[in-house]
């Protein structure tokens, strides 16, 4: 009868950890993406945080988020894709939920390296220049707070050289 137990309980086991999706590797590509999903959450956040402050950055986040509408949008569905790898279609959005709420969750007591003020100037910075997947994953890199995915990144290919 423990034999039968036994077998049962590493059935349930092994069928339990087969039916858990494979992760897709982070690509740059990806990585840039949530980069970018990343700083645009941050600054959402932060936004509505320090709108009733001298530093009121509001106008300049939603002049940021019109001005590179196409770009974040763009970056979002770069995400939901990679996401689809792993969860599925379906379970994409609920993972992207998730990323979501996390990164808005970092930033709930405020950025812990930028005041309002700061984040204001960089909201503005932002809403005045014209910017690419490059530039844009390059200012996240240097003001997000922690990593922006998580999971393993893909291995890079070097050139042979003849």
């Amino acid at each position: 009868m423990k034999k039968i137990l036994k077998r049962a309980a590493l059935s349930v086991v092994l069928m339990a950890v087969s039916v858990q999706p494979a992760q897709a590797c982070w690509t740059n590509a990806a990585q840039d993406a949530a980069k970018i999903k990343h700083l645009n959450t941050m600054l959402m956040v932060t936004a509505l945080r320090c709108r009733n402050t001298a530093d009121n950055f509001l106008p300049d986040y939603n002049q940021f988020v019109v001005k590179h509408n196409s770009l974040i949008g763009a970056q979002n569905a770069a995400l939901r894709n990679h996401l689809s790898a792993t969860y599925g279609a379906r379970g994409a959005e609920g993972a992207l939920d998730r990323m979501s709420i996390g990164y808005a969750n970092s930033y709930g007591n405020g950025h812990r390296a930028m005041d309002c003020r700061q984040l204001k100037n960089l909201a503005a910075k932002l809403a005045s220049e014209p910017h690419g997947v490059m530039t844009m994953a390059a200012v996240a890199d240097a003001t997000v707070v922690g990593q922006s995915w998580s999971g393993a990144t893909c291995p890079t290919r070097v050139a042979a050289r003849p």
